[in-house]
């Protein structure tokens, strides 16, 4: 997906401050399940939710206010009750600028414990593999 750096997600430089490429991942990986189908409010109305244990991010350039990022989602394995998401994030240059990855749990709401994959993302989720 592409997007463009806001105003309000850069420092006094207009240099994209670190704590806004998580939220860039959370973007990710939110249209990922939006493209499948299976958008998160649909998981959360089945009782599924996804609290995120694991987050690793890589900075090796700075991005700046206005440009356009290509952020690259993608999973390198089907998820179990885990499921891992890496992250690529290329500026107007085609340079990376920030590679990472997050690992969410597949959690029952009620329960509040931690379930497989439902059967029906997990087939959405091969067809898109």
């Amino acid at each position: 997906m592409k997007f463009r750096v806001r105003y309000a997600e850069t420092d006094q430089m207009g240099v994209v401050h670190h704590a806004n490429y998580p939220v860039y991942y959370e973007m990710g990986r939110t249209e990922m399940f939006r493209n499948i189908g299976m958008p998160y409010d649909e998981m959360e109305r089945r009782g599924i939710i996804l609290p995120l244990i694991d987050l690793h991010c890589n900075y090796k350039r700075s991005a700046y206010y206005d440009q356009e990022l290509t952020l690259i989602t993608q999973l390198k394995e089907l998820p179990l009750a885990r499921i891992r998401f890496d992250y690529i994030i290329k500026n107007d240059k085609d340079e990376i600028i920030n590679e990472g990855y997050t690992t969410l749990v597949f959690m029952d709401a009620d329960k509040r414990r931690p379930t497989r994959v439902p059967e029906d993302i997990e087939n959405e989720l091969k067809q898109s593999f």
